[in-house]
């Protein structure tokens, strides 16, 4: 889905020994790849890849970064760049959960804290007090300026210890406990918002005819962990998103009189933005954007 909505350039990592029909389709798409060993477990992997992020995304002015297996794209994921601030760097994306609750997904973070703070008990401490409160960032969707994820892997690589203290956990730490050298040039975009829709944990969303939407009612860029619900059924909000028409109604003896009804509104063929290529083209010139 992503060729149907974005044409610039576009980095997957595949695991080496792929099937020839992979790579086929990858050069088909002129998407770029990347083989990486296959004998790392996956929350290694999950720390090694921002590696990765840091050697391809240093030569875009910005970058995507998100999980391609469980991930769908309905929309240009770099569009809702027209509408931020060029000093923020870094977008971030939350699920509907935060610390402190307990609910599914919190203590299995929570009790990385003591692993993550190197079994300092005292820093460990001030990461709780830190975290408490904040919603779960997911680190399976991240768009940021190019040089920005040498930092997000400095932070990573130096933190996270596979299945005990985990790529996602350090960079809720990084980000709440202010590790990142500017946290004001962070954006933390609560779930059912901003250009990464992720539905895991207790999500909510809207639907506009069979797009998934954010709950302003815009279709979702990129719906992200949708292969944990059934998308056919209902929003879990129960409802659609809709518009208010007008309807003629006849009325006994001859006439009409005009009727206001809810009617499911329908996903937009055209966009009223233009795309983020044009856009920072058009403000500093030849400026590049890319997705690994």
């Amino acid at each position: 889905t992503l060729r149907k909505h974005y044409n610039g350039d576009a980095m997957l990592l595949v695991e080496k020994g792929a099937q020839p029909e992979i790579k086929r389709l990858l050069v088909e798409h002129h998407i770029m790849h990347e083989e990486v060993d296959n004998t790392s477990s996956w929350h290694d992997f999950n720390i090694e890849r921002f590696k990765f992020y840091t050697t391809f995304c240093k030569t875009f002015d910005y970058c995507m970064a998100v999980d391609f297996r469980d991930s769908f794209f309905q929309d240009d994921p770099f569009k809702f760049l027209n509408v931020e601030s060029d000093e923020t760097e870094l977008f971030l994306q939350t699920h509907h959960i935060q610390f402190g609750q307990n609910v599914k997904g919190i203590p299995a973070h929570w009790k990385m804290v003591s692993t993550c703070a190197n079994f300092n008990e005292t820093l460990a401490d001030e990461y709780r007090a830190c975290l408490m409160d904040k919603p779960l960032i997911n680190a399976g969707g991240i768009v940021g300026k190019g040089h920005i994820f040498e930092r997000l892997e400095s932070i990573v690589t130096s933190m996270a210890k596979g299945e005990d203290c985990s790529d996602q956990m350090a960079i809720n730490i990084g980000l709440y406990c202010n590790l990142l050298s500017n946290p004001s040039s962070v954006k933390v975009y609560r779930q059912g918002s901003g250009p990464i829709n992720t539905l895991g944990y207790g999500s909510k969303y809207l639907k506009i005819g069979t797009k998934i939407s954010n709950l302003d009612c815009l279709p979702s860029p990129i719906v992200h962990q949708g292969d944990l619900l059934d998308l056919t059924a209902l929003a879990p909000l129960g409802q659609s998103c809709t518009t208010d028409e007008f309807e003629k109604q006849p009325i006994p003896g001859g006439g009409y009189m005009l009727v206001l009804v809810k009617k499911p509104l329908q996903s937009m063929r055209d966009s009223p933005f233009q795309p983020a290529q044009e856009v920072l083209t058009q403000q500093f010139g030849e400026t590049k954007v890319g997705a690994p």
